[in-house]
């Protein structure tokens, strides 16, 4: 039996899945242990990563090891995204995390990225090849973009990157000073010159009736059972918008309390919804699924 770590930072969130693996029983997490961490809304607005985030980063990667040995973790895999890709210091930043951490931490570009979630996706198996039976788009929420992927009979026929991450979103919108009643607006305006473009080249007369969600914020709900009592179930697109709608009048604070969440990660899942929102309308989706999958699963099935 082996004992493997997947090491994720990504623009907001520090994430480390550890599993267990096994040639009898296959592979099984074991734990997760998450830090939020703001690396991306400095990178996206300057493209650099101050010192003290720098420093921040080395810490928790420190803890990071210091788990691994507990666990007796064999080997490891340690990937940066966006924000990490994107700073100009890219390069020094590595050195200094080896250096100070022992971890060797690769830089997975856009299509590596997408690659592994869709990977982690399919390894839900018939649930996945079943959904996709029917016109399906599969979109990819990041904090420095989202990619949209569509499927027709479980072939990928198209996919198309935008620069729409919740985070790069929230930036522009913290520089516009505005307040919530406004982000709607901002956002679907911001959305939808990208959005129509898309559609003129990619959708045209596809019916696309499934929807699969990948993100940090809506999956985090439907793992806590508020669109369905069973996890991993479909939710109809009503039921959705439903919950969301009641949700949006709420404030920030009181959101905190239903949903279990800390008050950043409300308005990053704020931005979220108007994105799915805007698609939805869009390409006319019925059905959504969001399997609950991260980049940790699809960098230990790539394993």
């Amino acid at each position: 039996m082996k004992t493997f770590a997947a090491i994720d930072v990504g623009s907001f969130e520090l994430s480390m899945k550890i599993f267990e693996i096994s040639s009898k029983s296959g592979m099984r997490e074991i734990d997760h242990i998450r830090h939020r961490i703001d690396l991306g809304t400095e990178t996206y607005a300057s493209g650099k990563m101050a010192r003290e985030r720098v420093d921040e980063l080395c810490r928790y990667l420190g803890e990071y090891t210091k788990i691994m040995k507990e666990y007796k973790v064999s080997e490891y895999r340690a990937y940066g995204t966006s924000a990490v890709r994107e700073t100009e210091n890219t390069i020094i930043i590595l050195d200094q995390i080896r250096q100070r951490t022992g971890i060797r931490m690769g830089v997975l570009s856009n299509s590596e990225q997408r690659f592994l979630d869709y990977k982690a996706i399919a390894f839900k198996g018939e649930a996945f090849n079943k959904f996709i039976e029917k016109g399906t788009a599969i979109v990819d929420i990041g904090g420095g973009s989202i990619q949209i992927s569509l499927f027709d009979k479980d072939k990928l026929m198209s996919t198309q990157n935008m620069r729409l991450g919740v985070l790069r979103l929230k930036e522009i919108l913290s520089h516009l000073n505005v307040g919530k009643a406004q982000y709607e607006a901002l956002i679907t305006e911001m959305v939808n010159s990208q959005l129509s473009v898309f559609k003129k080249l990619y959708l045209k007369d596809k019916q696309i009736d499934n929807l699969i969600i990948v993100d940090d914020y809506i999956n985090a709900l439907v793992q806590k059972k508020f669109f369905s009592e069973k996890v991993g179930e479909h939710i109809e697109v009503k039921s959705f918008q439903k919950l969301m709608k009641t949700a949006s009048e709420k404030t920030p604070q009181e959101l905190t309390g239903i949903f279990d969440m800390p008050q950043e990660s409300i308005e990053m899942l704020y931005i979220s919804y108007i994105l799915l929102k805007r698609i939805i309308e869009v390409m006319d989706v019925e059905m959504l699924w969001a399997p609950g999958v991260t980049l940790c699963d699809g960098i230990a099935y790539e394993y």
